[in-house]
């Protein structure tokens, strides 16, 4: 037997760790057990063994007939046992706080026994099943595992003053437990429980249970048995409700562990406020209007302080929809500190994902819906889909509320009983119930509205009989409701949890890919305007910042969803050429230090982290095209705001950092304008002299390759880069020190005595502090061309900002790739050829007019032509354009007559062949 246990255990485990993996968790065999079974998520399993059971109470005189048999577990803080063919036969989890005594039994045909006794009043036998190593090493876990728990059984004196049930055995002399005052229970005890008491039996229903407390213990070591699960599916009495809910949801465990969190969370948060606060006082007057608590102060209260306290112990939810209205029903039937616990588990364990930003769970759990409705009742999603019914709008509000906003109170009630018993199951259960109840008339119906409609009746005659025109008295007197639920949980009880899942896991990747876009749609679209990142830009920002920010959960919106320096620092050099060009260790730890100071001068918090919008902000100043302002957000980077200047330390630290950023450049690692026109020019004379050498045959056409190879010196191009750059960076600290002003000293009447070893200007002086404004750091820069040239464009063009993530391509870094562009594209130097050749001919033309006395123009060389065009005011280039425009509406020169003049470039099949057509 115990051989088949174990085989049976094992694939139970397997199959739950494959269900595990499709929900894109990786939970631990420990984890698994604990959410099997809603333990504490950090409980471990000790020991385990096959067991037979014998279960008896000192207040009961019956015992089992048939002793159960399966599998006891030992964790942490407590004793786990389920039936091997039947849970529902028999299980319980007891703390190990609940018990009294243990002592091991003489030894029988079983070999080895070990009996408990529990504070209920509990007696039970455990006859383990195997080696009687095994055996022995169990029991000498337990016995640790109890020496351990002994200083939690301090809580449970004060634990057992609020339970319910240990208030009713005290009461009727059959606990010996001190209960001294009645437990502090839901607003229903003073503002009444919804429903008629004498209809719903609730005296005779509380007589059931407390019977099944005398015979198999009560909340903390209470016996699970076919009995309890019958109580509960017929209905649990006011009173219990709250206890009952939190024993079968787990809850109860958190609450007995953590006794005074609740009421500290409140403290330490006291006239704070936040978001989810300000969303909370919108809803607190919209929960269960219709119950007369929350028309009160004190119901409000009590919902104020549940929903603030989950808010401060959970910020990343916070506050989310349908979350009031679940905590107004849970406070009818307990206590703040009791409802503030079973949220918790609702929200993190029973219906993960329905109360959070992107109620990603409440979505995926709609989409399963749908293909259980087509699975079970496809002729109604044919009528469905064939006139466009929105199924979702339908059941949305079911699920999220969990039937209390749809349903009448007292029915919603009925169907929490079984949801904190079996799970979340019992939504698509009930939901699917529904549907077959009313699917007759609803294939009748065509329209979303109506369709509303009649499931809005129906729920509002729950209460009439479902056989109204029946003869048999019996079936007259079964109400609608009782129909639903025989529906649900008998014709509908092939809805397993296994069923589910497998749909989750057909549906879960399409519903979190679109909640993605639409969390990214809707995040970029509140960003902060960006003149200088476009919309392309943004996005491929945006999936690269989360792609570094791991532990933030975009689907679930979970997680810190923020950069840390570490993270920012790889941000940067995945998009920075300056970065990740430089190979030197010096140099990378000094642009390490500009790196963090990009850091806090971006961050908008005040605990060092970028969010996605301070990234976004930073990143268009740092693209910035006019060179005014991109000179003015470096200056801020090493200005003093106290008082608005740089002093002759952050002169030095700019000095340094300047030259550590364009030591790529220095080393001819990347190439700036300047470098590119020069190789440009080396280029285009090298073709236009190949062109001289050859003879022209009249006419005729006249061709141009571009040779494979040119004959320029790259050290010496290089060298002239890095000197330029090494000149800039001597000339910048020479002349920032050079027109820095002194600092402003009070002179006293003994230093007005004339000094002859003062220099005329005191910033020259190393021992006189000096400092620069912005106007003065804008002066030095514009006076060198290689530092204005880096501000305006080359730093700018160090920096993707559109490269993806995933994407790994270098830039042009040396005088090869370089060369290798110009030749893929020659259409830039078929451009200056043509110039130099229209030159040319220009001076031939002007020489000939010479000769015959006419006067001469002189010849703009091209570059010149370039700065005169870049120096021209606005409107000059615009009369330059207009005039240009209107020559561009003449006939070419080759169609008027007697014009020679090349008019049409054009390349050929092979990039190296240029043909002029003349």
């Amino acid at each position: 037997m115990s051989f088949f246990n174990a085989l049976r255990e094992r694939a139970v485990s397997t199959i739950n760790q494959v269900l595990d993996k499709n929900k894109g968790e990786k939970l631990t065999k420990d984890e698994l057990f604990c959410r099997s079974h809603n333990l504490p998520d950090n409980e471990a399993i000790l020991g385990e063994s096959a067991v037979e059971l014998s279960i008896k109470s000192d207040n009961s005189l019956n015992e089992y007939s048939q002793s159960p048999q399966g599998r006891i577990f030992l964790t942490n803080h407590f004793l786990v046992f389920w039936d091997a063919f039947d849970r529902r036969n028999c299980s319980f989890v007891l703390h190990l706080s609940t018990v009294k005594k243990v002592e091991r039994l003489p030894s029988s045909s079983y070999g080895f026994a070990l009996s408990i006794a529990t504070h209920s009043k509990l007696n039970v036998v455990f006859y383990l099943i195997g080696l009687r190593s095994e055996s022995e090493k169990f029991a000498h876990a337990l016995k640790i595992a109890l020496k351990e728990n002994l200083p939690n059984i301090a809580k449970l004196q004060p634990f057992i003053q609020s339970c319910y049930s240990e208030y009713i055995l005290a009461k009727n002399k059959i606990s010996h437990e001190n209960i001294e005052a009645v437990p502090p229970g839901g607003l229903g005890n003073k503002f009444k429980f919804p429903g008629n008491v004498v209809e719903l039996r609730d005296k005779s229903k509380m007589k059931l249970w407390f019977d099944l407390f005398r015979a198999d213990g009560r909340n903390l070591s209470l016996i699970k048995t076919p009995m309890f699960h019958k109580l509960v599916r017929v209905g649990l009495p006011n009173r219990l409700r709250g206890e009952i809910w939190e024993l079968s949801c787990g809850s109860m465990y958190l609450r007995l562990d953590n006794p005074h969190e609740y009421q500290q969370l409140l403290k330490d948060n006291k006239d704070k406020t936040s978001v989810a606060i300000e969303e909370i006082e919108k809803d607190l007057n919209r929960s269960l209007p219709e119950y007369a608590a929350y028309q009160s102060p004190e119901g409000i209260e009590r919902l104020r302080n549940v929903l603030t306290a989950y808010s401060w112990k959970n910020p990343g939810v916070g506050y989310c929809q349908a979350m009031n209205i679940v905590v107004a029903a849970l406070l009818i039937f307990m206590s703040e500190e009791q409802a503030f616990w079973c949220l918790n588990v609702i929200c993190d364990r029973i219906v993960p994902g329905y109360y959070s930003k992107t109620m990603y769970g409440t979505l995926l759990d709609q989409k399963v819906f749908e293909s259980l409705v087509q699975e079970t009742m496809p002729m109604l999603w044919d009528h469905i889909n064939k006139h466009d019914i929105q199924l979702s709008v339908v059941s949305l509000p079911w699920f999220l509320s969990l039937y209390l906003n749809s349903l009448p109170l007292v029915y919603a009630f009925r169907i929490l009983d079984v949801f904190f018993q079996n799970g979340s199951k019992t939504l698509f259960q009930v939901a699917l119930a529904i549907l077959k109840i009313n699917g007759e008339e609803l294939l009748k119906l065509e329209d979303d509205g109506m369709f509303i409609q009649l499931i809005k009746d129906y729920f509002a005659t729950l209460d009439h009989s479902a056989h109204p025109d029946s003869n048999n008295n019996r079936y007259k007197s079964i109400t609608k409701f009782q129909e639903l639920l025989v529906t649900a949980f008998k014709e509908f009880s092939v809805i397993e949890d296994s069923t589910i899942e497998k749909h989750r896991a057909k549906h879960r990747d399409s519903i979190y890919s679109n909640i993605s876009t639409f969390v990214k749609r809707t995040e970029l679209r509140n960003l902060p305007k960006t003149p200088n990142l476009s919309a392309d830009d943004l996005s491929v920002i945006y999936d690269r910042f989360y792609s570094i920010v791991e532990t933030y959960n975009v689907t679930m919106a979970s997680g810190k969803n923020s950069m840390d320096f570490e993270a920012f620092y790889k941000f940067m050099t995945d998009i920075c050429d300056f970065i990740n060009i430089n190979t030197a260790e010096d140099q990378r730890k000094i642009i390490r230090d500009f790196i963090y100071r990009l850091f806090t001068h971006w961050s908008s918090s005040e605990d060092h982290q970028i969010t996605l919008a301070d990234l976004i902000i930073g990143l268009n100043k740092l693209v910035e095209p006019d060179l005014m302002s991109s000179m003015s957000e470096f200056y801020q980077l090493y200005n003093n705001p106290a008082t608005d200047r740089i002093d002759r330390e952050g002169i030095l630290k700019i000095s340094e950092d300047l030259l550590a950023i364009t030591s790529p450049w220095k080393d001819g690692l990347l190439l700036d304008n300047i470098t590119e026109k020069e190789i440009e020019n080396a280029v285009a004379d090298e073709v236009y002299r190949q062109q001289q050498l050859e003879k022209e045959d009249g006419e005729g056409e006249q061709k141009v390759v571009l040779p494979s190879e040119v004959n320029i010196d790259k050290k010496e191009i290089e060298g002239r880069q890095a000197e330029r750059y090494l000149s800039a960076a001597s000339t910048f600290i020479q002349r920032a020190f050079e027109y820095a002003q002194p600092e402003e000293q009070e002179l006293l009447i003994k230093d007005l005595a004339i000094d002859n070893t003062i220099s005329h200007n005191a910033a020259l002086n190393p021992n006189t502090p000096v400092y620069i404004n912005l106007p003065t750091f804008r002066m030095v820069i514009l006076a060198d061309e290689t530092y204005e040239l880096f501000f305006s464009k080359t730093f700018r063009h160090s920096i993707h900002v559109a490269k993806p993530p995933d994407a790994k391509f270098d830039t042009m870094r040396n005088l090869r790739d370089m060369f290798d562009g110009i030749l893929a594209d020659g259409r830039a130097v078929a451009t200056k050829v043509r110039r130099r050749m229209d030159s040319a001919a220009s001076n031939a033309v002007d020489n000939g007019s010479m000769k015959s006395g006419k006067s001469k123009v002189e010849p703009v060389e091209e570059e010149e032509a370039d700065d005169d065009l870049n120096n021209m005011d606005i409107q000059d280039q615009d009369v330059l354009l207009g005039a240009e425009a209107e020559m561009n509406t003449k006939k070419p020169d080759n169609q008027r007559p007697g014009s020679n003049r090349p008019s049409v470039v054009e390349m050929s099949g092979d990039d190296n062949l240029i043909e002029f057509e003349t």
